[in-house]
């Protein structure tokens, strides 16, 4: 009997399926993995909450929740019968689900917390550890995050540690063009030090917030573009909470095709469709070709600032946002 993908909301099932989709549920996660604890948690009946599961005939196999909340989605309660575990059924349903979320939402952050041990198996799906390990009812988990949006020509994604990126990363950031107009201008002399800056681009991600590798839709790595809480300089700020700025580095060989411009004005939409306003992009005064990028994604010049890292800026503030920021000296 072949084996069959449904997907609805609790309200939408019917009481014998919704039964067994519990029973499954309770099986594994309370019975199974001796875990007392609150399996039917309310969640199920949120707006937006679906469940999807596969089937054979009246025998649910697998299992698992979608979530819709403010700044992202969910997936999570990821069950399989045991009878019916190494035939790849629960991965059938992981890609139903991030299709459906990569559809509806592009770009919004799909979140989960798995069971450590399984943190390879979600990886398969694009998501990356995004947190420090916790407990929950003793078993040790890890938070997962995966974002993706495509334009014409790119895709946005997580970055991950496999060797191909971390790879490319070294080769971009030994590059003394590309860290020319970067902090102080250090080059990465060790490859090593791609782990500190993945663990550092961890540490950033928040909601739509992140920064996002940029490859062609063949799969060809290009860049980062970031959206993220920029940092005030010293005595800088006034108590005033921190701005959102959107900036882009890109690998040498990828400069001159308009892939930053396209990066950066599709990670703005994205963060204007969701409420973000007040965006800004600060560079090195030297840095013009930085500069054009800003204007040509909509930024306008707003003079040299020194209230941002520390030192002078050239700041490009979003023109059609309310209490958008000018420089000060």
């Amino acid at each position: 009997m072949a084996v069959t993908l449904h997907r609805a909301p609790v309200a939408g099932i019917d009481p014998l399926t919704l039964y067994r989709l519990m029973w499954l549920r309770v099986t594994v996660f309370v019975v199974e993995q001796q875990a007392a604890y609150p399996e039917i948690d309310g969640r199920d009946i949120e707006p937006g909450a679906e469940l999807l599961w596969a089937s054979e005939g009246d025998e649910v196999l697998a299992t698992l929740r979608i979530l819709r909340e403010a700044d992202n989605t969910r997936i999570g309660r990821v069950a399989t019968a045991s009878g019916a575990r190494g035939r790849g059924i629960a991965a059938d349903l992981m890609r139903a689900a991030v299709e459906v979320l990569d559809a509806e939402v592009p770009g919004i952050p799909i979140l989960l917390d798995a069971q450590a041990h399984l943190a390879s198996w979600y990886g398969r799906f694009g998501f990356l550890v995004s947190g420090a390990p916790f407990a929950e009812d003793g078993i040790p988990h890890l938070p997962m995050r995966r974002t993706r949006l495509a334009t014409e020509r790119l895709v946005l994604r997580e970055w991950t540690r496999d060797d191909a990126d971390r790879a490319f990363l070294f080769d971009m950031y030994r590059r003394p063009e590309v860290r020319r107009y970067l902090g102080d201008g250090r080059v990465m002399a060790d490859a090593a030090e791609v782990d500190a800056l993945l663990d550092c681009w961890s540490g950033l991600a928040e909601g739509l917030l992140g920064v996002r590798a940029v490859e062609t839709s063949e799969g060809a790595r290009l860049g980062s573009v970031l959206l993220k809480r920029i940092p005030w300089s010293a005595r800088a700020g006034d108590g005033h909470p921190e701005g959102i700025e959107i900036g882009w580095h890109f690998h040498p060989d990828a400069w001159g095709a308009g892939y930053a411009t396209e990066a950066a004005a599709a990670l703005l939409a994205l963060a204007r469709a969701h409420g973000i306003r007040g965006v800004i992009a600060v560079t090195n005064p030297e840095n013009t070709a930085s500069g054009a990028v800003a204007e040509r994604v909509g930024l306008r010049p707003a003079g040299q600032t020194r209230d941002y890292y520390d030192t002078v800026c050239e700041l490009y503030a979003s023109v059609d946002d309310q209490g958008a920021p000018t420089a000060r000296d």
